[in-house]
Protein backbone atom coordinates (compact mmCIF):
# COMPACT_ATOMS: atom_id res chain seq x y z
CA UNK A 1 0.00 0.00 0.00
CA UNK A 2 2.66 2.93 0.72
CA UNK A 3 4.59 1.38 -2.54
CA UNK A 4 1.27 2.31 -3.95
CA UNK A 5 0.94 5.75 -3.05
CA UNK A 6 4.85 6.80 -3.62
CA UNK A 7 4.11 5.24 -7.32
CA UNK A 8 1.11 8.04 -7.09
CA UNK A 9 2.51 10.64 -6.11
CA UNK A 10 5.38 10.06 -8.14
CA UNK A 11 3.39 9.87 -11.06
CA UNK A 12 1.78 13.36 -10.14
CA UNK A 13 4.99 14.98 -9.69
CA UNK A 14 6.54 13.78 -12.97
CA UNK A 15 3.67 14.34 -15.02
CA UNK A 16 4.26 16.91 -17.72
CA UNK A 17 2.91 20.54 -17.53
CA UNK A 18 0.70 20.28 -20.59
CA UNK A 19 -1.13 17.34 -19.27
CA UNK A 20 -1.54 18.59 -15.22
CA UNK A 21 -3.56 21.45 -17.18
CA UNK A 22 -6.13 19.46 -19.06
CA UNK A 23 -6.74 17.44 -15.71
CA UNK A 24 -7.08 19.96 -13.82
CA UNK A 25 -9.58 22.07 -16.11
CA UNK A 26 -11.50 19.60 -16.32
CA UNK A 27 -12.56 19.42 -11.97
CA UNK A 28 -15.94 20.22 -10.99
CA UNK A 29 -16.21 24.67 -10.49
CA UNK A 30 -16.54 23.65 -6.37
CA UNK A 31 -13.42 21.88 -6.71
CA UNK A 32 -11.04 25.18 -8.17
CA UNK A 33 -10.52 27.02 -4.60
CA UNK A 34 -9.41 23.59 -2.44
CA UNK A 35 -7.21 22.20 -5.23
CA UNK A 36 -5.03 25.37 -5.06
CA UNK A 37 -4.35 25.06 -1.36
CA UNK A 38 -3.08 21.29 -2.74
CA UNK A 39 0.49 22.92 -3.59
CA UNK A 40 2.55 25.99 -4.85
CA UNK A 41 2.59 24.57 -8.29
CA UNK A 42 -1.12 24.17 -8.82
CA UNK A 43 -1.53 27.52 -7.28
CA UNK A 44 0.92 28.98 -10.09
CA UNK A 45 -1.37 26.30 -12.74
CA UNK A 46 -4.51 28.11 -11.90
CA UNK A 47 -3.30 31.61 -11.91
CA UNK A 48 -1.58 31.13 -15.43
CA UNK A 49 -2.89 32.98 -18.35
CA UNK A 50 -3.20 30.09 -20.25
CA UNK A 51 -5.35 27.90 -17.81
CA UNK A 52 -7.31 31.12 -17.34
CA UNK A 53 -7.68 31.64 -21.28
CA UNK A 54 -8.36 27.89 -21.79
CA UNK A 55 -11.32 28.96 -18.91
CA UNK A 56 -12.47 31.70 -21.30
CA UNK A 57 -13.24 29.82 -24.11
CA UNK A 58 -14.98 26.42 -22.66
CA UNK A 59 -18.33 26.03 -22.10
CA UNK A 60 -19.83 27.95 -19.62
CA UNK A 61 -21.70 26.12 -16.66
CA UNK A 62 -25.40 26.56 -16.32
CA UNK A 63 -26.28 27.68 -13.11
CA UNK A 64 -29.73 27.37 -11.22
CA UNK A 65 -29.74 30.12 -8.40
CA UNK A 66 -32.44 29.67 -5.40
CA UNK A 67 -34.39 33.04 -4.51
CA UNK A 68 -34.09 31.67 -0.73
CA UNK A 69 -30.76 32.87 0.15
CA UNK A 70 -30.58 29.80 2.67
CA UNK A 71 -30.55 27.17 -0.20
CA UNK A 72 -27.81 26.15 -2.33
CA UNK A 73 -27.50 27.22 -5.94
CA UNK A 74 -26.98 24.44 -8.32
CA UNK A 75 -24.71 24.10 -11.36
CA UNK A 76 -24.83 21.70 -14.16
CA UNK A 77 -21.44 21.13 -16.37
CA UNK A 78 -22.13 20.38 -19.50
CA UNK A 79 -18.45 18.67 -19.78
CA UNK A 80 -19.16 15.89 -17.27
CA UNK A 81 -23.07 15.66 -17.53
CA UNK A 82 -23.60 16.04 -13.63
CA UNK A 83 -25.26 18.91 -11.52
CA UNK A 84 -23.55 19.77 -8.18
CA UNK A 85 -24.83 21.59 -5.39
CA UNK A 86 -22.58 25.05 -5.05
CA UNK A 87 -23.37 27.65 -1.88
CA UNK A 88 -23.43 31.21 -2.19
CA UNK A 89 -22.15 34.16 0.47
CA UNK A 90 -25.64 35.97 0.44
CA UNK A 91 -26.90 37.50 3.19
CA UNK A 92 -29.72 35.90 4.71
CA UNK A 93 -33.54 37.02 5.81
CA UNK A 94 -34.04 38.95 2.62
CA UNK A 95 -35.65 38.80 -1.09
CA UNK A 96 -33.12 37.96 -4.08
CA UNK A 97 -33.33 37.90 -7.95
CA UNK A 98 -30.49 37.50 -9.88
CA UNK A 99 -30.60 39.22 -12.86
CA UNK A 100 -27.25 38.70 -15.22
CA UNK A 101 -23.93 37.34 -15.07
CA UNK A 102 -20.62 37.88 -16.67
CA UNK A 103 -16.96 36.63 -16.06
CA UNK A 104 -17.85 34.11 -13.46
CA UNK A 105 -19.68 36.88 -11.19
CA UNK A 106 -23.46 37.15 -10.75
CA UNK A 107 -25.94 40.22 -9.81
CA UNK A 108 -28.58 40.05 -8.30
CA UNK A 109 -31.52 42.54 -5.81
CA UNK A 110 -31.00 42.11 -2.54
CA UNK A 111 -34.15 43.93 -0.97
CA UNK A 112 -36.55 43.02 1.95
CA UNK A 113 -39.09 45.43 1.01
CA UNK A 114 -38.47 45.77 -2.59
CA UNK A 115 -42.13 44.46 -3.44
CA UNK A 116 -43.95 46.91 -1.07
CA UNK A 117 -42.75 50.19 -2.91
CA UNK A 118 -41.18 52.01 -5.63
CA UNK A 119 -37.37 52.47 -4.58
CA UNK A 120 -34.99 50.64 -6.37
CA UNK A 121 -32.91 47.10 -4.76
CA UNK A 122 -29.67 47.01 -3.16
CA UNK A 123 -27.77 45.27 -6.16
CA UNK A 124 -24.94 43.18 -5.06
CA UNK A 125 -22.28 41.14 -7.28
CA UNK A 126 -21.44 37.55 -6.11
CA UNK A 127 -18.45 35.12 -6.82
CA UNK A 128 -19.43 31.60 -6.50
CA UNK A 129 -16.28 30.39 -6.87
CA UNK A 130 -14.87 32.64 -3.83
CA UNK A 131 -18.20 33.02 -1.90
CA UNK A 132 -17.85 36.04 -2.06
CA UNK A 133 -20.59 39.02 -2.08
CA UNK A 134 -19.93 42.86 -2.83
CA UNK A 135 -22.99 45.06 -2.29
CA UNK A 136 -22.35 48.38 -4.77
CA UNK A 137 -23.22 51.94 -3.73
CA UNK A 138 -26.32 53.24 -4.04
CA UNK A 139 -26.63 54.59 -8.13
CA UNK A 140 -25.99 58.80 -8.39
CA UNK A 141 -29.00 59.81 -10.42
CA UNK A 142 -31.31 56.93 -11.27
CA UNK A 143 -34.07 56.75 -8.63
CA UNK A 144 -36.02 54.04 -9.67
CA UNK A 145 -34.18 51.03 -11.92
CA UNK A 146 -35.78 49.53 -14.70
CA UNK A 147 -33.08 47.31 -16.09
CA UNK A 148 -29.99 45.99 -14.62
CA UNK A 149 -26.93 44.32 -16.59
CA UNK A 150 -23.23 43.01 -15.89
CA UNK A 151 -20.76 43.49 -18.69
CA UNK A 152 -17.41 42.05 -18.40
CA UNK A 153 -14.31 44.59 -19.00
CA UNK A 154 -12.02 43.48 -21.82
CA UNK A 155 -9.61 40.83 -20.57
CA UNK A 156 -9.05 41.58 -17.06
CA UNK A 157 -10.78 39.05 -14.82
CA UNK A 158 -10.99 41.27 -11.59
CA UNK A 159 -13.06 44.17 -13.24
CA UNK A 160 -16.32 44.47 -14.18
CA UNK A 161 -19.26 47.19 -14.89
CA UNK A 162 -22.87 46.96 -13.82
CA UNK A 163 -25.04 49.51 -16.00
CA UNK A 164 -28.85 50.35 -15.31
CA UNK A 165 -31.25 51.74 -17.18
CA UNK A 166 -33.91 53.84 -15.02
CA UNK A 167 -35.60 56.79 -14.17
CA UNK A 168 -34.26 60.12 -12.70
CA UNK A 169 -35.87 62.14 -10.57
CA UNK A 170 -36.57 64.78 -13.57
CA UNK A 171 -38.30 61.68 -15.24
CA UNK A 172 -35.58 61.54 -17.93
CA UNK A 173 -34.58 58.05 -18.90
CA UNK A 174 -30.95 57.38 -17.95
CA UNK A 175 -28.15 55.11 -18.31
CA UNK A 176 -26.10 55.00 -15.59
CA UNK A 177 -22.83 52.45 -14.99
CA UNK A 178 -20.79 51.34 -11.84
CA UNK A 179 -16.82 50.96 -12.14
CA UNK A 180 -15.64 48.25 -9.90
CA UNK A 181 -12.19 49.92 -10.18
CA UNK A 182 -12.93 53.02 -8.85
CA UNK A 183 -16.62 51.66 -7.07
CA UNK A 184 -18.54 54.77 -8.51
CA UNK A 185 -21.65 55.38 -10.34
CA UNK A 186 -21.67 57.84 -13.45
CA UNK A 187 -24.00 58.84 -15.96
CA UNK A 188 -23.49 56.64 -19.14
CA UNK A 189 -26.63 59.06 -21.26
CA UNK A 190 -29.66 58.83 -21.76
CA UNK A 191 -32.58 56.95 -23.70
CA UNK A 192 -35.96 57.86 -24.99
CA UNK A 193 -38.81 57.62 -23.04
CA UNK A 194 -39.49 53.52 -23.21
CA UNK A 195 -41.38 51.32 -21.27
CA UNK A 196 -38.97 47.92 -20.44
CA UNK A 197 -41.07 44.69 -19.58
CA UNK A 198 -37.95 42.83 -18.20
CA UNK A 199 -35.75 44.18 -15.18
CA UNK A 200 -33.22 41.93 -16.83
CA UNK A 201 -30.96 42.98 -19.94
CA UNK A 202 -27.76 41.91 -21.83
CA UNK A 203 -24.71 43.11 -23.30
CA UNK A 204 -24.05 41.75 -26.66
CA UNK A 205 -21.43 43.41 -29.75
CA UNK A 206 -21.35 46.10 -27.86
CA UNK A 207 -24.98 46.99 -27.21
CA UNK A 208 -27.10 46.57 -24.26
CA UNK A 209 -30.33 44.37 -25.14
CA UNK A 210 -33.83 44.40 -23.38
CA UNK A 211 -37.26 43.96 -24.61
CA UNK A 212 -40.15 46.73 -24.35
CA UNK A 213 -43.63 46.96 -23.55
CA UNK A 214 -44.47 47.58 -26.49
CA UNK A 215 -43.34 44.39 -28.56
CA UNK A 216 -40.17 45.40 -29.70
CA UNK A 217 -36.14 45.50 -28.37
CA UNK A 218 -34.08 48.17 -27.34
CA UNK A 219 -30.78 47.92 -28.26
CA UNK A 220 -28.52 50.35 -26.76
CA UNK A 221 -24.84 51.52 -28.15
CA UNK A 222 -22.53 51.54 -24.85
CA UNK A 223 -19.64 53.70 -26.79
CA UNK A 224 -21.91 56.22 -28.80
CA UNK A 225 -24.90 56.20 -26.21
CA UNK A 226 -27.15 55.76 -29.07
CA UNK A 227 -29.91 53.72 -28.52
CA UNK A 228 -32.10 52.16 -31.31
CA UNK A 229 -35.54 50.17 -31.16
CA UNK A 230 -36.47 47.81 -33.55
CA UNK A 231 -39.93 45.30 -33.91
CA UNK A 232 -39.80 41.92 -33.09
CA UNK A 233 -40.32 38.85 -35.36
CA UNK A 234 -43.89 37.77 -35.87
CA UNK A 235 -45.07 34.48 -37.08
CA UNK A 236 -48.91 33.34 -38.46
CA UNK A 237 -49.57 32.26 -34.84
CA UNK A 238 -50.74 33.59 -31.65
CA UNK A 239 -47.73 34.69 -29.62
CA UNK A 240 -47.62 34.73 -25.64
CA UNK A 241 -44.37 35.10 -24.52
CA UNK A 242 -41.08 36.83 -25.89
CA UNK A 243 -37.53 35.77 -24.59
CA UNK A 244 -34.67 37.50 -25.45
CA UNK A 245 -31.03 35.37 -24.59
CA UNK A 246 -27.62 36.26 -25.59
CA UNK A 247 -25.89 32.80 -26.97
CA UNK A 248 -22.12 33.94 -27.39
CA UNK A 249 -22.42 36.71 -29.82
CA UNK A 250 -25.20 35.53 -31.24
CA UNK A 251 -28.94 37.82 -30.18
CA UNK A 252 -31.87 35.10 -30.43
CA UNK A 253 -35.42 35.68 -29.90
CA UNK A 254 -37.36 32.79 -28.75
CA UNK A 255 -41.27 33.03 -29.00
CA UNK A 256 -44.09 30.84 -27.56
CA UNK A 257 -46.79 29.43 -30.33
CA UNK A 258 -49.95 28.89 -28.32
CA UNK A 259 -53.19 27.38 -29.09
CA UNK A 260 -56.70 27.43 -26.83
CA UNK A 261 -53.82 28.84 -23.96
CA UNK A 262 -51.76 25.99 -24.64
CA UNK A 263 -48.28 25.52 -25.55
CA UNK A 264 -47.67 24.19 -28.92
CA UNK A 265 -44.51 25.12 -29.65
CA UNK A 266 -41.78 27.76 -30.02
CA UNK A 267 -40.26 29.49 -33.15
CA UNK A 268 -36.51 31.20 -32.30
CA UNK A 269 -34.88 33.92 -34.99
CA UNK A 270 -31.40 35.41 -34.56
CA UNK A 271 -30.91 38.66 -35.18
CA UNK A 272 -28.34 39.06 -38.10
CA UNK A 273 -26.07 42.09 -37.73
CA UNK A 274 -24.94 44.37 -40.36
CA UNK A 275 -22.93 47.38 -39.83
CA UNK A 276 -25.41 49.81 -38.62
CA UNK A 277 -27.74 48.15 -35.47
CA UNK A 278 -31.29 49.80 -37.22
CA UNK A 279 -29.82 47.44 -40.49
CA UNK A 280 -30.22 44.20 -38.56
CA UNK A 281 -32.53 41.56 -39.38
CA UNK A 282 -34.13 38.74 -37.97
CA UNK A 283 -33.68 35.00 -39.28
CA UNK A 284 -35.91 32.09 -37.96
CA UNK A 285 -33.47 29.58 -36.97
CA UNK A 286 -35.75 26.88 -35.37
CA UNK A 287 -38.59 25.73 -34.31
CA UNK A 288 -39.74 23.03 -31.34
CA UNK A 289 -40.87 19.71 -32.31
CA UNK A 290 -44.20 18.40 -31.42
CA UNK A 291 -42.63 15.73 -29.97
CA UNK A 292 -40.31 18.26 -27.69
CA UNK A 293 -43.05 19.95 -26.95
CA UNK A 294 -45.35 17.74 -25.63
CA UNK A 295 -42.71 16.37 -22.89
CA UNK A 296 -41.86 20.23 -22.27
CA UNK A 297 -45.54 20.93 -22.10
CA UNK A 298 -46.34 17.68 -19.91
CA UNK A 299 -43.10 18.78 -17.51
CA UNK A 300 -45.15 21.64 -15.85
CA UNK A 301 -48.67 23.12 -14.78
CA UNK A 302 -48.65 26.17 -16.60
CA UNK A 303 -47.09 27.82 -19.89
CA UNK A 304 -44.63 29.80 -18.38
CA UNK A 305 -41.14 29.30 -18.93
CA UNK A 306 -37.63 30.65 -18.73
CA UNK A 307 -34.56 30.33 -21.05
CA UNK A 308 -30.91 31.33 -21.03
CA UNK A 309 -27.95 31.10 -23.59
CA UNK A 310 -25.37 29.07 -22.26
CA UNK A 311 -22.73 29.44 -24.49
CA UNK A 312 -24.19 27.86 -27.71
CA UNK A 313 -26.30 26.62 -26.26
CA UNK A 314 -30.49 27.83 -25.50
CA UNK A 315 -31.56 26.14 -22.15
CA UNK A 316 -35.35 26.06 -21.27
CA UNK A 317 -36.69 25.52 -17.90
CA UNK A 318 -40.79 24.94 -17.60
CA UNK A 319 -42.78 26.59 -14.34
CA UNK A 320 -41.70 24.20 -11.46
CA UNK A 321 -39.99 21.88 -14.20
CA UNK A 322 -37.25 19.38 -12.23
CA UNK A 323 -36.02 19.02 -16.49
CA UNK A 324 -33.73 21.59 -18.22
CA UNK A 325 -34.04 21.33 -21.75
CA UNK A 326 -31.73 22.23 -23.98
CA UNK A 327 -31.80 23.69 -27.88
CA UNK A 328 -27.89 23.30 -29.62
CA UNK A 329 -27.78 26.15 -32.28
CA UNK A 330 -24.53 24.10 -33.35
CA UNK A 331 -25.41 21.02 -33.83
CA UNK A 332 -29.57 22.22 -34.21
CA UNK A 333 -30.65 19.80 -31.83
CA UNK A 334 -32.96 18.95 -28.73
CA UNK A 335 -31.47 17.72 -25.68
CA UNK A 336 -32.64 16.88 -22.23
CA UNK A 337 -30.49 17.26 -19.26
CA UNK A 338 -30.36 14.95 -16.07
CA UNK A 339 -33.07 16.16 -13.77
CA UNK A 340 -32.09 17.54 -10.55
CA UNK A 341 -33.14 16.74 -6.80
CA UNK A 342 -37.01 16.24 -6.90
CA UNK A 343 -37.10 18.37 -3.23
CA UNK A 344 -36.20 21.62 -5.73
CA UNK A 345 -39.30 21.56 -7.80
CA UNK A 346 -41.28 23.89 -6.05
CA UNK A 347 -38.21 26.25 -5.29
CA UNK A 348 -37.86 29.80 -7.40
CA UNK A 349 -34.82 29.68 -9.53
CA UNK A 350 -33.20 31.96 -11.86
CA UNK A 351 -31.24 30.33 -14.63
CA UNK A 352 -28.24 31.76 -15.60
CA UNK A 353 -24.56 31.10 -17.74
CA UNK A 354 -21.71 30.98 -15.35
CA UNK A 355 -18.29 31.41 -17.59
CA UNK A 356 -15.16 29.89 -15.55
CA UNK A 357 -12.94 32.50 -14.30
CA UNK A 358 -10.50 31.02 -11.61
CA UNK A 359 -9.04 34.55 -11.02
CA UNK A 360 -12.20 36.41 -11.04
CA UNK A 361 -12.10 38.09 -7.35
CA UNK A 362 -12.53 41.39 -6.12
CA UNK A 363 -12.84 42.97 -2.69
Amino acid sequence: MGALRICKETVWSDLPEHLMERVLECLPVDCFFRFRAVCRGWNVLFSSQYFNSIARNSQPFLILCPSNTQLPSLIYSFFTHTWRTIPLSLPHNCLINFRGSASGLLLADISANFWFGYNSPTLCVCNPLTQTCSTLLETVSVIRIMAKAILPVGNKRDEFTVMVVGMSSTGTVLVEAYNSTTKAWKVAGSIPDVVIRNESMFFCKGYLFCVTATEGIMAYNVEQGITTTMALPTADVHNLWTRLVCCKTRVVVVRTIEENYSLEGLIMWELVFHERAKDCKWEEIGRMPCSVCEKFRRSSNSNWFECVGVGDKICFRANESIEILVYDLSTSSWNWLPKFPADLRYVSMRCLPLEIMPGTEFS
